[in-house]
């Protein structure tokens, strides 16, 4: 009975040490000041857990005395090929040794399936063109809305416009003006479709996903359900784990939805799987939801994984991790 009240103990206290983190992390983004306090929490749970979440949040706050306190802490975590060690629960320790999937698709995956690829259409000239080869009924939506200046000028380009109608057919290409970010929440497809895969650059509502009937896919950038959130290519290099892209349903909590497959990634052209293989994911995904074959995993379990400091990410480039 002891052994189940310290156990019960301890994941009372990691769950109470990641709201903290969570509440510190958005802090910071907001411009508040972080107090001694919570730096102190920083460095202490660092030290006690050996979770280099903390750390790398200790690393965003610029001469703080306790982060150059966890510098030698950091480098005694560290094994002989300089690789973080793994700290995590060993329920989630296969996800750093995931393997890709070789699939085979066939035009009847796609057979009475309406597909919508939605987001920014550059990511799916290759996926249509395959999808249509297949037979697949497949249409694209541009949601013309990104937080971006740079981004928003390049989807409101009147060139690039008519390239999209042209590539894609105008039957098969829409548009979705967003003016400003509270429509976002609102957005109406005019249709409802059996599975749609997104590239959208925020945070989806649960109004757009009830218009798949049987799910939107995302396509997240690490091997879940251990590496959830953000920087996780970078997280996973750092403790030397394979490289993995996961692609997902979406639900309402992060990257928590039923898992549909894994592919693997090389170290030495990782930009260039993750766009493109895009087309190959997009394909392998549909005909797997198509066929409602998804992974026996509980994927709501897992870390929050929050943006690598530069810190962290010199220290992969330098060691080739």
């Amino acid at each position: 009975m002891t052994n189940t009240n310290n156990l019960k103990q301890l994941l009372e206290e990691k769950v109470i040490a990641d709201v903290s983190l969570k509440k510190i992390h958005f802090k910071r983004l907001k411009k508040g000041v972080i107090s001694i306090i919570e730096s102190k929490f920083l460095y202490e749970q660092y030290f006690k857990t050996n979770d280099v979440r903390f750390f790398n949040e200790l690393l965003w706050l610029e001469n703080c005395e306790f982060t150059q306190l966890s510098m030698k802490h950091f480098y005694q975590n560290l094994d002989d090929q300089n690789k973080h060690i793994y700290y995590y629960s060993n329920e989630l320790k296969p996800c750093l040794e995931i393997k890709s999937e070789n699939l085979l698709v066939h035009e009847s995956d796609f057979a009475n399936k309406e597909i919508c690829l939605i987001g920014l259409p550059f990511h799916f000239l290759l996926a249509f063109k395959k999808l249509r080869k297949l037979k697949a009924d497949v249409e694209i939506v541009n949601v013309v809305y990104h937080p971006s200046p740079n981004t928003r000028f390049l989807l409101n380009n009147k060139v690039i416009k008519s390239f999209y109608k042209l590539y894609f057919g105008k039957k098969r290409y829409k548009e979705i003006q967003i003016k400003n970010k509270s429509q976002l929440k609102e957005i109406n497809l005019g249709k409802h479709y059996d599975i749609g895969f997104h590239k959208l650059s925020f945070i989806i509502s649960d109004n757009l996903i009830k218009q798949f009937r049987e799910g939107l896919i995302n396509d997240h950038w690490g091997a879940l359900p251990l590496f959830k959130g953000r920087s996780t290519l970078d997280y996973s290099r750092l403790f030397g784990a394979n490289l993995i892209i996961t692609n997902h349903l979406i639900n309402k909590e992060i990257d928590s939805g039923p898992i549909i497959l894994y592919s693997k990634i090389e170290r030495k052209k990782i930009q260039t799987s993750i766009y493109y293989d895009l087309g190959d994911r997009i394909l392998n995904s549909i005909a797997l939801l198509s066929k409602k074959k998804f992974k026996d995993i509980d994927n709501t379990k897992g870390e929050l994984f929050y943006e690598m400091h530069p810190f962290l990410k010199n220290h992969i480039k330098a060691n080739k991790l």
